[in-house]
């Protein structure tokens, strides 16, 4: 039997721990999947840690194999994330796919009917308010039209929850649900009182390392202490020459709305320092603004997105396993690559895909010759 998990790590806690182990509970004898975002995340950032680091702390924590998102698809909304990793998770044929939820199940299962039933209601709900952002709108319209609506709903963890099913239920996919309730913090708090169940505390409290260093797991410890990615301030200096020197357009871009050019221009030339305080807005949230922003830099075409995920699954990046894992159990549908195998096999549209996946680590470490070529996947006996 395999369980997935579409996780992104960043970084690893024992928050993920503890649904590794309910899993294990459960099911003793399942491998566990971890369809897991590299080297960038759903923020539009870059991934604290390397994908290799990211890879080798969950062999060592109860994972048995590490599937990667395409960089395209970490960097897509929840609507388009979740629905490939999920395509990911049907098409290698797992049993059940894990989540963390913050509420009780039949809430989000009920809901997510719900959400269903009336997409054509949201979509035109949405567009007769074009100046705020989607899950506002979405949470509006709730309001108005869904009985039991609860802010519960909209937590984060619960967010995705939701989108997962929902990503399911259009595949007509065979995988079952496992949530797990999330346990003792907040998904994107930044207290460091609960920092051994929230990445984003660890995130934000990195410069304390050394004082909270026994309340996450020891080799994400080890990792972050002489392998964290800074946030990367280079990217203003290429989207500036983007903007103003190439004059690239922004039209094709995934993720891009008329006007945005503007919006950016008008932020880089002001304030240069603050640009992400002066740029979001109710509409446009930093989150989204990122995303879009590494999209133009790598030249993530809407097109493109769109007929990759229209598509079947050609094949699946492969970062690593345990030695005792059958890997024949997963390839039935697609192909299994890393990126020291020739691509010449694959149709032109998925040697893009996983390019994009280079690219992102050469933006990432500025150099030609990067870890994509012959550290994976890493082989854990």
């Amino acid at each position: 039997m395999n369980v997935a998990i579409v996780c992104e790590y960043n970084p690893f806690h024992f928050g993920h721990l503890h649904q590794i182990n309910q899993i294990k509970k459960i099911f003793p004898e399942a491998n566990i999947i971890a369809v897991m975002s590299g080297n960038v995340v759903q923020r539009g950032e870059f991934s604290i840690l390397d994908k290799l680091y990211k890879t080798k702390i969950t062999l060592e924590n109860g994972i048995n194999c590490v599937i990667e998102i395409p960089s395209v698809f970490s960097l897509q909304s929840a609507q388009n994330f979740s629905y490939y990793a999920i395509k990911i998770i049907d098409t290698i044929g797992c049993d059940y796919v894990s989540f963390g939820i913050e509420t009780e199940i039949e809430d989000l299962i009920s809901y997510k009917d719900f959400l269903l039933e009336n997409e054509a209601n949201i979509k035109q709900f949405i567009a007769e308010n074009k100046n705020t952002s989607y899950n506002k709108n979405v949470m509006e319209f709730s309001k108005q039209n869904y009985s039991n609506y609860s802010d519960e709903i909209f937590k984060s963890n619960n967010i995705l929850a939701l989108e997962y099913m929902k990503s399911l239920d259009k595949l007509q996919s065979k995988c079952k649900i496992l949530p797990i309730k999330r346990i003792n913090s907040e998904y994107n708090s930044s207290s460091i009182e609960g920092i051994s169940y929230s990445a984003s505390s660890i995130r934000t409290n990195l410069k304390l390392l050394e004082e909270f260093k026994d309340k996450i797991p020891s080799l994400t410890y080890e990792y972050l202490k002489h392998n964290s990615i800074q946030s990367n301030k280079k990217l203003l200096d290429i989207l500036s020459y983007k903007l103003f020197v190439e004059k690239s357009e922004l039209d094709n871009i995934t993720g891009y709305e008329k006007g945005l050019e503007n919006l950016l221009s008008k932020a880089l030339i002001e304030n240069y320092d603050d640009f992400f305080e002066n740029i979001k807005n109710k509409k446009y949230t930093q989150t989204r603004l990122q995303r879009l922003i590494l999209n133009y830099i790598l030249g993530v075409d809407k097109k493109f997105v769109d007929d990759i995920i229209n598509a079947d699954i050609e094949a699946v990046r492969l970062l690593g396993f345990k030695k005792s894992f059958d890997l024949s159990t997963i390839n039935k549908n697609c192909k299994i690559y890393s990126l020291n195998r020739d691509l010449s096999k694959l149709s032109d549209n998925y040697k893009e895909l996983f390019e994009y996946d280079v690219k992102v680590s050469r933006l990432l470490y500025s150099t030609k010759k990067v870890n994509d070529f012959y550290d994976f996947p890493v082989i854990k006996k």
